[in-house]
């Protein structure tokens, strides 16, 4: 499960730690993707709700994944489940374009 922390960007906000937990405790900077109450229907979406440790639907947005210092890392709320990793993954790839020909 990744794990939900309410982190410093434009505004104190939830978002997703992408950044692998092997890694956490030796670098500084931590690789996240926002979450959002705006919820636009789009593919690099991944939709949370309750279950996921946050207040209402909403999404990870995927098109505004950034990478921030640890100490703009606050608490934890929340969780993705494991079932939710492959449109976390489908998300990311429609976000950079990837895609194996």
């Amino acid at each position: 499960m990744r794990p939900i922390h309410i982190v410093r960007l434009d505004k104190s906000r939830p978002a997703l730690v992408l950044t692998r937990e092997a890694v956490r405790p030796y670098i500084g900077r931590f690789t996240v993707a926002p979450i959002t109450s705006t919820i636009r229907g789009l593919s690099t979406e991944v939709r949370l709700g309750p279950r996921n440790g946050v207040d209402h639907e909403c999404v990870v947005s995927c098109d505004n994944i950034v990478t921030v210092p640890v100490d703009a890392v606050g608490r934890q709320v929340g969780y993705l489940w494991e079932e939710q990793e492959a449109d976390l993954a489908e998300a990311i790839a429609n976000a950079f374009e990837l895609r194996p020909d």
